[in-house]
Formats: C-alpha cells, structure tokens, sequence
C-alpha cells in the first residue's frame, strides 16, 4: 500500500527553529515536543509535561562520532509530576554528558496508561536499533506489555505517526540508511540498484569488491564491503581519519566493514574504499559495467 499524505503542524512556541516546537498531526490526538535541554524548565507548569509519555533524549558521541538517543517511558507520579520531571532527573545521572535535545510524546487526553507506554518504548528502541543511525544507550530490552491486537493496532498507528514527525524534524533516529535490502541474499532486483567497485590493490596486492546504493542523502558504502586497510600518500587527510576510527573501533575487521557508512560524494565513497584519491564517477558501475559517470550522463 502507498504511504499516504500527512498534513503535520508545527508550532514555534518560541518564534524560532532553534526553540521549542510542538507539533501535531490532522485527526490525531498525539502531542510532540521538541525540546532544547536548555529550555526544559520553560515548560514545567505545562499540563502535558505532567502527563504519561515516551521521550527521547538526543546528543552526540564525540568520541565515535555518532548519534545517541536513549528512550524512555514515564508514567503520572503521586504527586503529579510526569514525563517532564523523568526527563530532568536525567541531567543530574549517567546520560548527563551526552544529551542536548529532547522530544516527549504524549497526547492531548493523557491516555497513555502502563501497558501502552511499555508497548512503545519497546517498539521504538527495537526500530531504533534496526536502522542503526544512532548509538542506542537503552541497555536492557524494554518489556513489551501485553496489549490486544486491537490495541497493537492503535499504538502502531502512533509509532507511524510519531517516527514521520521525529524525522521531519530532522533527527533520522528511524531512517536506515538503505531501504529493501536483504541481509542475507540480494534479489536481481537489488543488485540492479546498486553500484559496484572491483579494484586490484597495488599496495596489499588485493583485489578489492565494494557495493554502493545511492539514496537521496549521498552514497552508501555498503556491510560486507572489503576496504584496503593500507592508506595512500595523497589520501585525504578527512578519510584517512574516518578509516582509522573504524578500525580502531571495530566497524572495519580484517578488511570487512562491518556497518554501513555514509557519504556525500560518489568520490569519497570511493576513496574510502581504495584507501587513496580516486574519482567515484568512474569507479562505481553498475552491473553491466556502466560507470556512475555514464549512467548520470544518460538522466
């Protein structure tokens, strides 16, 4: 089934991109709020911040170099403090460090009760892994709860709708790098979208295979790539780091990568690869042996 248009709204409560937004969608009772960590104490008397809810702190691992989320759940507390009051706990513990945004989903009636929240903290640390955008802090596997398939239905319905707006607020926390491919065995329909570069290496003596799919953020380099582990004299200072921080950190083991990584540039993508300055528009083909260059010339 085709994905349909949603009509998401979005209100600057600070009159800038940079501050506060909540945002709604058409027909949906959900609340979504995004939430520097600066601005947390602006919205402690809002009632929405005192109900149930699902957050997710946001920040970045500067020593690896990626993304990192942690996702939890709070329910309504005796003294009538909700979502918001778990949320600020975290900036006096362990994920202090790491976090500088925020986003709560609630709703407009405070209908999220223990089973639901347990059922959608689950299922978006579970969908959050699978991308593997970013570096999920949540240790133990959330309990899923026990809900109906009536209800599973209705919580789906949320996630749909809360994963569209995380993500037209520019966090791809739920985007894979690359949709519809097999883990295990590629169809003929996939390998015709993808981009190959076969390569004798002069300086280990190996003949180098990688995979490529372009997507609409850049290039892929594809898991299960072989990557030459010895750099060049003129390889950009830029990939000579990158590639050093993954085999350092094990993303690149024995020649393989080990996750997918990302590019802007055919070329880049590339010279990754080949450990060297090299021109992505005539390494990467297709499978009939078409280079990137030749394909765009055709558009």
């Amino acid at each position: 089934m085709a994905n349909r248009s949603k009509n998401i709204n979005m209100f600057l409560m600070d009159g800038e991109v940079t501050g506060k937004i909540k945002c709604t969608l058409s027909n949906w009772t959900g609340l979504i709020f995004k939430i520097p960590r600066i601005h947390l104490g602006d919205l402690k008397e809002r009632p929405e911040m005192k109900q149930s809810g699902i957050y997710f702190l946001l920040g970045h691992d500067d020593e690896k170099r990626k993304d990192i989320t942690y996702i939890g759940q709070a329910t309504t507390r005796k003294n009538g403090e909700g979502v918001l009051l778990r949320v600020q706990e975290h900036t006096r513990d362990n994920h202090a460090d790491y976090f500088n945004d925020v986003i709560v989903l609630t709703t407009q009636n405070n209908s999220f009760g223990p089973t639901e929240i347990s059922y959608l903290e689950n299922r978006f640390t579970q969908l959050a892994k699978e991308a593997g955008r970013f570096i999920v802090r949540n240790g133990n596997e959330p309990n899923p709860g026990n809900v109906t398939e009536e209800k599973q239905s209705e919580l789906d319905e949320v996630v749909d709708n809360t994963i569209t707006i995380i993500g037209t607020l520019g966090y791809r926390l739920f985007v894979p790098m690359v949709q519809g491919l097999s883990s295990d065995k590629e169809t003929a329909a996939t390998a015709e979208e993808l981009l190959y570069l076969k390569r004798k290496s002069k300086k280990s003596n190996t003949e180098i295979h990688a995979m490529c799919k372009q997507t609409t953020e850049g290039f892929v380099v594809l898991k299960g790539s072989m990557i030459e582990t010895i750099d060049s004299k003129k390889i950009p200072s830029i990939l000579k780091e990158r590639r050093a921080e993954l085999q350092r950190t094990g993303v690149i083991v024995d020649g393989i990568l080990q996750e997918n990584q990302l590019f802007n540039s055919p070329s880049y993508a590339a010279g990754f690869v080949l450990g060297m300055h090299t021109n992505g528009r005539i390494d990467w083909k297709d499978t009939h042996g078409r280079s990137l260059k030749e394909l765009e010339e055709k558009m």
